[in-house]
């Protein structure tokens, strides 16, 4: 084979990987924004969570979390098994942030996105972390 006719070999092959589809697993965010959800506002954010306690399921799990005005955050495993505090800020870039003192000063963001009633917290991966169930007045833990 000469070098043309390794060279053009080589392009060919190079054209088809370029115009192959490469697969990416999709995030359970972007599945959800292909849905319609929409990402909450901070001052969204700030109405749904700021003075009210969360009732929010991750997996078979069920929590209450308590947003004070005051910016601590605490939160109970329904049934028992887990309590615990820390602090939230809500961002200007419409995201809620928040660290528990077993997280050892850690913060983590989360995007709360709207599909219909629902209302689910996704992580800095684009993975669900809670789906918030009720919000009530006040601390009702």
């Amino acid at each position: 084979m000469s070098m043309k006719s390794t060279a053009v070999a080589g392009l060919a092959a190079l054209s088809v990987l370029a115009t192959s589809q490469v697969v990416f697993a999709e995030s359970a965010q972007q599945a959800a924004i292909k849905a319609g959800a929409t990402q909450l506002t901070s001052e969204e954010i700030e109405a749904l969570l700021v003075g009210n306690t969360v009732k929010a399921k991750s997996g078979e799990k069920v929590f209450y979390f308590y947003y004070s005005e005051d910016n601590v955050l605490s939160g109970k495993l329904d049934g028992g098994g887990w309590s615990g505090t820390g602090y939230y800020g809500i961002t200007d870039d419409d995201r809620v942030c928040l660290s528990m003192a077993k997280d050892k000063g850690r913060l983590r963001c989360l995007t709360l996105m709207k599909l219909g009633s629902e209302v689910k917290k996704y992580n800095v991966d684009g993975k669900m972390t809670f789906e918030l169930l009720e919000f009530q007045s006040g601390n009702r833990l």
